[in-house]
């Protein structure tokens, strides 16, 4: 007999939210990281002064975000408690969509710690002027990873406003339909 698959905790995220949603997620934030490392390279920018900027930036905006993002989701939570979900609960595919609807709010939420944590400790690091000897292949690196971070953190945002829209469409659904 198969153990059925657990619907709490990290491994119900990554069976929901998955491999291929992360990795679609992060063709925008790719593009847009490899492109400004190419523009820094092209331009001749100070790195570490650019680094220090978007740290900056990422360390002013992304709380916010998760602040929003929280209550956002203590939003939809009531209306999944709520009356208007009942109906929906009761099918495969509504059930489906609550799965992902929090699937998609906790990856958004993981990747927005991340990226503060790392913000935090690279902007520490970065105040400390470390002498290395190849600085900008690590400066680079560090910027691409913190702008990865950052427009991941934004990007991801798309995909729980689509979740956010279908779960307010539910209450146009008549609560004897299975659509």
């Amino acid at each position: 007999m198969r153990k059925p698959l657990p619907i709490f905790g990290w491994k119900a995220v990554l069976r929901n939210y998955g491999w291929t949603s992360f990795w679609l997620d992060s063709i925008l934030p790719l593009i847009v990281s490899l492109g400004l490392c190419i523009l820094i390279y092209v331009e001749d920018a100070d790195v570490l002064l650019q680094l220090k900027h978007l740290v900056g930036v990422g360390i002013s905006i992304v709380p916010a975000m998760v602040a929003l993002i929280l209550t956002a989701y203590t939003i939809m939570l009531t209306f999944i408690i709520g009356d208007k979900f009942a109906s929906i609960k009761k099918t495969e595919e509504g059930r489906q969509l609550i799965q992902d609807l929090n699937s998609s709010f906790a990856a958004c939420l993981f990747v927005s710690m991340v990226a503060i944590i790392t913000m935090i400790i690279i902007s520490s690091i970065a105040n400390m002027e470390i002498s290395i000897e190849e600085p900008n292949t690590v400066n680079y690196s560090v910027y691409f990873l913190v702008c990865y971070l950052l427009v991941y953190s934004v990007s991801i945002l798309i995909g729980i406003v689509i979740d956010i829209f279908n779960s307010g469409q539910t209450t146009l659904l008549d609560d004897n339909s299975n659509t």
